[in-house]
């Protein structure tokens, strides 16, 4: 079931930083109500409602007995999610963990309930890595676009309205943005010097256009939650947060970036020097079906 593509093929190492900054990304979350995250031994998994979602990110299984620690690793899941991913990396054990989580969400998982949905084994969207040592360009853009860090709670609170803006399509959140899992998470994370989560704005004049988090850990930079509502899209205010937040991880020392795109915002990344790549992930959606 490894996964077959023309992509050029990412290193080991650049696979386990990739990880890292995953597994570093949901720890920012710890804290939030409905956030459950187990990181031991054998397993690295987090559910909530809501952002960051629901995901296996480490498997270190024995081989003795591993469909029963899969179907344990199902149950415990299940008790608080009814859906989730499990991203079997390169460095997962044993080496035929990803044929075997395959085998038995086809086989409807511990009880019969669950199903294995979209591409099953594929390589989990559009990932993209680009060398810092050499940053492509800034793109053009209006010379009325400008971005700012969010430095306290109150720009946080403009940069929560931008997310949902650019996301959800939600133009007027009204009240209640600290009750959101990104201001929680972020808010509690600080924004000091030792913050490893750095958020950005985007204005064009004094409308907020765009929004982006840059995420420095594993040794590796990510580039997470990039928005820009609908009627903003098209004129380069993606392109040119996404160039900043590069642009600032390069000046803190890190010499390469990830991001994990969806379709729409592949040629965007493109844009500013990222490159597809083939990391030998493989994902598999469970879901529960619902009783009859």
């Amino acid at each position: 079931m490894n996964p077959t593509t023309s992509l050029p093929l990412a290193t080991i190492e650049q696979v386990d930083q990739i990880q890292e900054n995953m597994i570093a990304y949901h720890r920012v979350y710890i804290g939030n109500p409905d956030l459950i995250l187990v990181e031991d031994d054998e397993v690295t998994w987090t559910t909530n409602q809501g952002q960051p979602g629901n995901t296996v990110l480490r498997s270190r299984l024995s081989s003795d007995g591993l469909d029963g620690r899969i179907d344990d690793l199902v149950r415990r899941l299940g008790q608080s999610a009814t859906q989730f991913d499990w991203f079997v990396f390169p460095s997962c054990q044993p080496a035929e963990l990803g044929d075997r989580v395959m085998v038995r969400g086809l086989a409807g998982g511990p009880d019969g309930r669950w199903q294995l949905t979209g591409k099953i084994g594929g390589p989990g969207g559009n990932w993209l890595l680009t060398d810092l040592t050499e940053l492509a360009p800034a793109p053009a853009v209006s010379a009325r676009f400008r971005i700012e860090q969010v430095r306290d709670d109150h720009m946080l609170r403009d940069w929560t309205r931008a997310t949902l803006a650019g996301f959800a399509g939600v133009n007027d959140p009204g009240d209640g943005l600290e009750e959101h899992p990104c201001y929680l998470a972020y808010a509690r994370h600080g924004y000091g010097g030792d913050a490893f989560s750095l958020h950005y704005i985007g204005y064009l004049d004094d409308q907020m256009v765009t929004s982006g988090t840059l995420l420095l850990a594993g040794g590796i930079a990510g580039l997470f939650d990039i928005s820009t509502p609908v009627a903003y899209r098209r004129q380069g205010f993606g392109s040119a947060i996404s160039w900043w937040m590069l642009y600032e991880a390069q000046q803190r020392g890190y010499d390469q970036a990830y991001v994990w795109s969806s379709n729409l915002g592949r040629n965007v990344y493109r844009g500013v020097g990222f490159v597809p790549i083939e990391l030998g992930l493989r994902e598999y959606s469970w879901e529960k079906r619902a009783l009859q």
